[in-house]
């Protein structure tokens, strides 16, 4: 099985968890004025939704990450995983550096990614954030990293990713919308090719994080 299909099959298994078990709610609206004549789609767990000047109700997952894809003209063009909060407002917007982007209406603010990289072997991995990279030694956690973001695409998808130092391939990867602050750990293991990206909670504003050495 290649790499994309293990992404796309983490993915699947994120979006195929029973929605009918969902109690919670969230509310989507969007920015419009960049839509007109376009053909775009968002599915959001599951559920179709065409841009418009209506709020719309979604449901989410209590526990488990939810997942967001867009479509334009017909073809998929990216999906990423984020997650929600309940009774709270996002927006997605239109623009022209990442397609489009979404945050919550009220005090979005960027996240933080650690690494662990399992394997047999002492490995040399790169640890990828965005534009970012960072060399760390294989089944060894490293500290929580943030990001510089772009001015165009501050809310856009980041790219979080491992890869192989020495023959510069790209082992495992996942996009991910930080909507709240989300402190993550993403995990891959080399002999399994398993990746579990795990949310182990939320930075206070007051937190600083170190930005990784590279740029890509």
């Amino acid at each position: 099985m290649t790499l994309n299909n293990h992404i796309f099959s983490f993915l699947l298994i994120l979006t195929m968890t029973n929605l009918f078990g969902q109690s919670e709610i969230a509310t989507i609206s969007f920015e419009t004025k960049y839509l007109e004549n376009q053909q775009t789609e968002f599915t959001i767990n599951g559920q179709a939704i065409l841009p418009s000047n209506e709020r719309r109700i979604i449901k989410i997952y209590k526990t488990d990450f939810d997942t967001l894809t867009c479509s334009y003209n017909g073809k998929q063009i990216g999906t990423s995983v984020l997650k929600f909060k309940k009774n709270t407002e996002y927006i997605i917007t239109i623009n022209p550096c990442s397609f489009y982007d979404v945050r919550p209406a009220d005090k979005p603010l960027k996240g933080v990614v650690r690494y662990n990289y399992i394997s047999s072997k002492n490995d040399s991995i790169n640890a990828i954030l965005d534009f970012y990279s960072e060399k760390f030694i294989s089944d060894k956690k490293t500290n929580y990293y943030s990001y510089i973001p772009s001015a165009m695409c501050f809310y856009g998808k980041k790219k979080i990713a491992l890869a192989d130092s020495k023959m510069e391939k790209e082992l495992s990867s996942i996009y991910y919308h930080f909507l709240h602050g989300e402190k993550l750990t993403f995990v891959y293991d080399i002999d399994s090719k398993k990746q579990s990206l795990i949310l182990d909670g939320y930075i206070n504003e007051e937190e600083t994080h170190p930005i990784m050495e590279t740029i890509n």
